[in-house]
This record gives structure tokens, sequence and C-alpha cells, in this order.
């Protein structure tokens, strides 16, 4: 593999890395927009055959480097979440600020995202959670397309992933996770475990969810989420380290001459001959130069659910009124680019503890512990990203009386084994998410308890505000607009203080309710109501922008194998140029009816009840072996 443009500790070790200018304007069979959770999972795939050559264009470099290895540390897991745009690191997250939104008071927010090899497997809190079984049912359905039921897709799930069972010995002995052994594979590239080390609450946690009615599942990877249970990571057990698709997909595979890496980059626009792509336009960003890559097969565009539409649509693949709006040619009048936005939002409540929880590393003292248990037996605190325990549910009946007859019609279209609502730890005080790491009591160890909106109806989307790629996205959560989301978020805060009030947790509160405390009454819809526009957030999982769908669904962008609607890779020309434009004789019925691909979280129909990494890593291997399928 060579490296271009980067002066990373690993791309110094490949000489050639340093040969960029040569290797510009070059041909390869296929061309991968985003080194992410797909695009580095797919560039890997389609590399195994040493005769194809693949070029990966990322915005960023390796995140150990550019970091200063910050992020491989599980315990900085989510380390760039929070509404305050300074939380960000300009050499691995792009800074993105929403739109001002609605359902939070008019409040911008900052949203997280990777630029970097690896995307936001290599930032984010390494939940590996799988999708119930009716959500991939559902899907199949809307999309046409048995392939996608869960029996179906559960192979693909599978074929990632490398499940260590926990290291007792380095966890508590009432932390003992019950897990699946059937529904985690072995032998994977992507490296799966339970953290060398629980959170002490969560073992408090687990009984309280219990008491409240939701009993203790072996873990969430087996199509079924109702329940509670220990949560499974992305973690290097060994090594005691974040895996991510870099890890796993890119770096065992640098030996590879027919995998190029052009990082420091950026995807100006896909090239289009008519209705054809033709190649991509890319920038060097640290020398400030452009040059083109060719295509002889695909231009694969795994930019993710903000940057993948607006790929598209500077490309002149989008709304055409949109598009005129900023001079850009149309070359597919597309309305559904940027449309459809799902998001999961959340909100806590914080109250005080007698147990050590993350907010304790906040003393540099226990810092400085914590890293050295950390580095010398890669255990303790930093060894585990924080919510490591999880549950699912319906919301029961007693808490459903604030819920209108129009969203309990909207919530009756989900699956049976959809949950409602998601509760999440998070070890220290949160308050309304502004910046998690800066403010808060300074007198003991805090937890926050979240609820997760996971079967949300608002709708957002993405825009483009000109012509350039180079100018960020116009990002439009659309949180809490719409009154279902309202209610079922009223009544997951009063259901939150309800597993608080359970007798599990007698024993290990301290006081009164912290935050947001008795100011916000649970006799006071509205209030809450208040409170909740100013404390949401969001858990980062934004999906659907370039939905998959059927052919005559106006708003589908995508076909059931990541096609966009209306464009194709290679023209359909007499054979012998067909032959030799595209080289190979055995791919020509594919040539003939093959289009631009997205595969990432924008083409997803819906957003699942789940942490969407695992269904992106199983979509890029179903995808995969669809482009390496001949027929």
């Amino acid at each position: 593999m060579h490296l271009h443009a980067s002066l990373s500790p690993l791309a110094l070790l490949l000489s050639s890395a340093l040969a960029a200018p040569a290797l510009r304007d070059n041909v390869f069979d296929y061309i991968v927009v985003g080194g992410g959770n797909a695009g580095l999972t797919i560039a890997s795939r389609l590399s195994e055959n040493a005769t194809i050559r693949v070029a990966v264009i990322e915005a960023g470099t390796f995140y150990e480097s550019a970091t200063g290895n910050e992020s491989i540390i599980p315990g900085n897991g989510g380390l760039y979440e929070g509404k305050a745009p300074n939380i960000t690191n300009p050499a691995v997250e792009w800074g993105f600020m929403t739109t001002p939104q609605a359902g939070l008071n008019g409040q911008r927010v900052h949203y997280p995202r990777g630029k970097t090899l690896g995307g936001c497997t290599a930032l984010n809190a390494m939940n590996y959670e799988r999708p119930s079984a009716g959500s991939m049912d559902l899907w199949a359905e809307l999309v046409s397309d048995s392939s996608y039921t869960w029996n179906n897709t559960f192979p693909y799930f599978q074929k990632s992933i490398d499940f260590k069972p926990p290291n007792m010995a380095t966890r508590f002995a009432n932390s003992t996770p019950a897990y699946d052994s059937a529904s985690l594979a072995s032998g994977g590239d992507l490296s799966l475990t339970h953290p060398n080390y629980a959170q002490p609450f969560s073992s408090w946690l687990a009984n309280a969810m219990t008491e409240a009615g939701m009993e203790h599942i072996p873990g969430f990877q087996s199509g079924s989420l109702m329940g509670s249970g220990w949560l499974v990571h992305t973690i290097d057990q060994a090594r005691g380290k974040r895996a991510s698709s870099e890890t796993a997909f890119l770096r065992p595979f640098l030996d590879r001459t027919n995998l190029v890496v052009f990082d420091h980059s950026m995807a100006e626009k896909v090239l289009f001959r008519g209705k054809v792509a033709t190649g991509v336009l890319v920038s060097d960003t640290r020398r400030n130069t452009t040059f083109s890559l060719k295509a002889r097969r695909e231009v694969i565009v795994s930019a993710g659910t903000f940057q993948s539409p607006q790929l598209l649509m500077v490309s002149g693949v989008g709304p055409a009124s949109l598009l005129a709006e900023y001079g850009i040619p149309v070359v597919v009048d597309q309305p559904g680019v940027g449309q459809n936005m799902h998001d999961h939002v959340l909100f806590g409540v914080s109250y005080k503890v007698n147990v050590e929880t993350a907010y304790a590393l906040r003393d540099p003292r226990a810092a400085t512990e914590a890293a050295r248990v950390y580095y010398e037996d890669q255990a303790g605190p930093l060894s585990n990203p924080g919510g490591d325990y999880a549950a699912f549910e319906r919301l029961p009946p007693a808490f459903r009386s604030g819920l209108s007859p129009e969203t309990e019609q909207a919530l009756s279209f989900l699956p049976t084994d959809w949950p409602e609502l998601q509760y999440g730890l998070f070890p220290a005080y949160a308050g309304n998410f502004y910046d998690p790491y800066i403010g808060g009591p300074n007198d003991g160890n805090y937890v926050t308890l979240l609820a997760i909106l996971v079967s949300p109806q608002s709708r957002g989307n993405i825009s483009i505000s000109s012509s350039s790629i180079r100018d960020p996205p116009l990002i439009n959560p659309a949180w809490l607009t719409h009154p279902a989301d309202v209610e079922m978020a009223v009544a997951a805060f009063k259901r939150l203080r309800s597993i608080f009030a359970t007798r599990a947790l007698e024993g290990v509160l301290i006081g009164d309710e912290y935050y947001p405390g008795e100011d916000v009454s649970s006799e006071d819809d509205e209030g809450i109501v208040r409170h909740l526009r100013n404390a949401a957030y969001t858990m980062s999982h934004a999906a659907g922008t370039c939905k998959m769908g059927v052919e005559g669904d106006e708003m589908a962008v995508v076909d059931s194998a990541g096609r966009v609607f209306g464009t194709k890779n290679c023209e359909s020309r007499p054979v012998l140029s067909l032959i030799v434009d595209c080289y190979k004789v055995i791919l020509l019925e594919k040539m003939l009816t093959g289009a631009v691909r997205v595969v990432d979280a924008s083409t997803f129909p819906f957003l699942p009840p789940n942490v969407p990494q695992s269904v992106v890593y199983m979509l890029a291997e179903k995808i995969s072996d669809d482009i390496k399928s001949p027929w």
C-alpha cells in the first residue's frame, strides 16, 4: 500500500509513500471516497484480489499520530461529544455545527464527525450493538430485497468480527457479563470484547433495571434488544486499545501494493461524462494542489451521512432547484439527496454516588494512577469507554398516559421487537451536554443515566451552502420537532426518575437528584419540555440522507446494492469499445448496469434502534460481495 502526503510514523515506514506526484492522474478499478467505517472495509475487501487496484481518498490521516495516540485509549471514547464549538480537534474531527435547532430553543450545536482514517470508528464510544431482527426484516421489505432480512444479513454481521470473552481477572467479581457465544464470531478482522474494567455503578444499575422490569439478557447481538445487559465494545482485549476500521481493515494490509490511500486529500467532486462517472477530482490539502483519479469500474462514495449527500450535490446529483441556485450543472435531478435524516436524541438525570466513577479522573492524582494501571496492565478505568451497561424497552403502560392517539399511531408502525427507548450509563456529570468535561460539581463522584429516543419520528436534512465541498454542509437534524418525539421524551424523562427511585439504588445514591433537580417537576409536563429543549443532545447516529429504496420512490437515492439511481460507471457502447475501456470481458454485464455507489449510514432507509456502526460494517461487507460477484 502507498500512503500519500503523510508524515505519520506508519507512513514513514513506507518509502514509496513520499512519491505522491508520481501516482497522481492515475487509473484505478475502484475509487473509494472516505476512509471511515464503510470505506476502509470495502477497500480492504475489494483489494483482496491483487489484480484489482483500489484508491481511498481521505481528508485526514492516521489518528494515532494526529492525536498523539489519545483516541486509542478506551477511556477517551466519545472525547469530542458536546454542544460547544470548541470541543474538537481539527486534525481528526470536522468541527461541524448544526443550523439553529427549533426543537432545542434555537441552539446551534457541535455535531462530531471523524476526519481520519477510521472515520467515526476512531472517535466513537466503541459500543457494538446489532439491530432487532424485525428492523432488518422491515428494511428488506422497504427496499424489496430479501437479502436484507435478519437471517440473510446475520452472516455479514458475523464476518467482520473477532470476539474475545471478557478477562475476569481484571474485572470486579460482580460484573461478569452474560453473552451469547453463538452470536459473536471469532476469526474476523474487527476486535470485540468486554472492557478489562467494569464501571462500579453498573453492577448496581443492573439490579435496578431488573427491578424496573428490564430483565437481564446475554447482550445485544442476537437480534433481540429488549432487556438489559453488559455492552460489547470494539476493543482489542490483549492491547487494551480501540479497534476501528483502520486497525481492522487497513493497518494489517499496508503491504498491499494495489491499495493506495490518498490521505490529507479531499474529494472535490465526482467527475461525470453525461451520467457516467469517470473518476474523482481530488485536492491535496497540504500542498494546495488538485489532481484527478480515473475509475475503470466504480466510484464508491463512503463519506458519511453529512458529506456523502454533500459530495453528490456539488457533483450535480441532487435536487435540481437547489443545484441551480449555486450554479451546479445538473447530472441527475434527485430530490431525495440530503433528505430523510434520522437521529437518536438523548438527555439525562444525574446523581451523586458513593462508588468511583469516571468523574473521579478530574482529580490529577486519580488520573495519574489510572494512567499507570492502564499502561502497565491494560486495565483500570481508562480501559473502559464509560458506558458499559444499557437497557432497551417499550415504554411501560404506566408511563404511556401522556401519549396522544396520534403518537401511539405513529409508533404502531414499528415491528414488535423494535424498542422505543434505550437507557445508557454516562459515568460522570453531564448537565446539558454543552461541555461535559468542564464545569459541574467538584465534591465527589457523579453518574448520569441517559434516555435515548430510538424510535424517533422527527426528520432532518442536509443541504449545501455553496458549490464547493470545502464549505461545511448545512446540518439540520430537526431534533424534537415531531410531537410524538416530544411526548415520548417527557415520558422517558419520568421513566429515568423511576429507575433512580428503585430500591436497588438506595445504597449507592447520595442525596437528592442533582440534575436537573427539584426545579423540574414530574407533575409539570410543560416544564419538562422546557428543560429538555435546553438539555437534549445527540447520540451522533445520523443516518438516511441518501436513502435506500426502490425505483419510483422519488425520495430514494440508491437501490439495494447502493447504486445511485440515474448514474452509471461505464457506458453502454459497442462491445469492442466497452472491452477496451473497462478491460475485463467477464464484467460486461455489470458494466452495462452499474452506477455510482454510496455505501455508509447515509443509505439506511431508516435508523435502526441500535448503535449503527455494526450495521455499517455489515452493509460494507454485503455490498463488497455484491461488487465482487461477476453477475
